[in-house]
């Protein structure tokens, strides 16, 4: 097949599925935004020049309505450069929020596309202290054209699929892309030094965090208020939180700033930055550490899609506590594989973590579980199998969906 990739983050979702194509001999053009894409042998790499993600953060439905199609505009320029070189792909993979699907019929009309449907913001709850309104919907008008232009669509959870009206759900297909198992296992974890002089080592109580973005639709503001009670009853355990303070997903902080800057100055002296430790982004094998020193990984989210960092932290066998949100509890169930606390109790939150600190010894079954889950839902390999299947059905012309579709049965 000739496939092409469209994700303004490549490799993003792909991150499995494109090496994987490569592999099995599939001629492969991906295109996105990263400059610092590594080259893949065996995969043409088309780089556009701009920042389609900070783009669409402006404030203003319009300048956002602008950006996207923008973005769409430079993606069909390169679509242009493909045509012309007399090359045309038998199927199209693409994320289409940031607009980069808005053209592709100008170019390629009539080639299957399969589009990641990652979640309809405008069907879910506003996060908390942000008022609900039209921009969510207007959003995601990229992604409503993308699904009366798709042959099939893809969701990674049935939580993210689920958001979506009834009327579009059959023709969603819910795959995970999976996590390396080999790579994310349980390993007796080398001491980890953190800027500052700390050095974490496996036998020292170690609660972590994990987000992209500090913000409360992760539920940051919720850790960091349960913090101090943890840390005064409980005198050896260090804390690691890994994420940058860059503006998130959610409601910017009030006032400007970061949440990080406006929770410590509320926390004040409470929180002790000999034993709280921010370290920002982490490469990925100390990420891996982090989780396989924990003595317990905070994981909180509102409904909103489900972070790689959870399944890799349960993968390593880290004890989770996390919230009892919809993503969360399709993969946790409460006192089997992890523990859940309400998302906005740091009472809650604290009483948690000061039980798993006391009682490590004794719940290896729940780290057991934990791993357990993710080998038996979350395996790459099963993932980019599926997905692979999916798309030599759209690439052939078949009906994923019909009955001995590569989708027959997929919730």
């Amino acid at each position: 097949m000739r496939v092409l990739l469209i994700h303004q983050n490549f490799p993003g979702q792909f991150r499995h599925l494109a090496p994987a194509l490569v592999a099995a001999g599939h001629e492969v053009v991906a295109i996105g935004c990263r400059h610092d894409q590594p080259a893949l042998a065996g995969l043409r790499y088309c780089r556009i020049a701009a920042d389609a993600d900070r783009e669409l953060r402006q404030a203003g439905i319009e300048r956002r309505t602008l950006a996207q199609l923008a973005q769409g505009r430079r993606v069909a320029e390169q679509l242009r450069r493909l045509a012309g070189e007399g090359w045309r792909p038998d199927v199209v993979a693409g994320h289409p929020f940031w607009g980069d699907l808005l053209f592709l019929d100008d170019v390629f009309p009539g080639v299957p596309l399969l589009a990641l449907m990652e979640l309809d913001l405008a069907r879910l709850p506003p996060p908390l202290g942000q008022a609900p309104g039209a921009g969510p919907a207007l959003m995601q008008w990229t992604t409503l054209q993308a699904a009366h232009r798709m042959a099939a669509g893809l969701s990674a959870t049935a939580f993210q699929r689920q958001s979506f009206p009834p009327w579009l759900r059959p023709r969603i297909a819910t795959i995970h892309e999976g996590i390396d198992l080999q790579r994310c296992a349980p390993q007796p974890a080398a001491p980890l030094p953190l800027p500052g002089g700390v050095c974490l080592q496996s036998a020292q109580p170690l609660i972590s965090y994990v987000s992209r973005h500090l913000e409360p639709l992760r539920g940051f503001d919720t850790l960091l208020r349960a913090l101090p009670e943890v840390l005064a009853r409980h005198a050896g355990v260090q804390v690691v939180i890994v994420g940058d303070e860059a503006a998130g997903y959610g409601p910017a902080a009030p006032g400007g700033g970061s949440w990080k800057r406006q929770l410590l100055a509320e926390l004040g002296d409470r929180l002790d930055p000999r034993r709280v430790h921010f370290t920002g982004l982490l490469p990925y094998q100390q990420l891996l550490q982090v989780f396989q020193l924990s003595w317990a990984h905070v994981y909180l989210t509102e409904p909103y899609v489900l972070s790689w960092s959870l399944l890799e932290a349960m993968a390593c066998g880290a004890l989770v506590v996390g919230s009892s949100t919809a993503p969360v509890q399709e993969v946790i169930e409460h006192g089997r594989q992890g523990l859940l606390v309400p998302m906005h109790d740091p009472a809650a939150l604290a009483a948690t973590l000061l039980e798993v600190l006391k009682r490590q010894t004794t719940l290896g079954a729940l780290r057991l579980a934990a791993r357990r889950r993710v080998v038996e839902r979350f395996d790459r390999r099963r993932g980019v199998a599926r997905q692979m299947a999916l798309l030599a059905d759209l690439a052939a012309g078949r009906d994923p969906f019909a009955a001995a579709g590569s989708c027959q049965g997929a919730a």
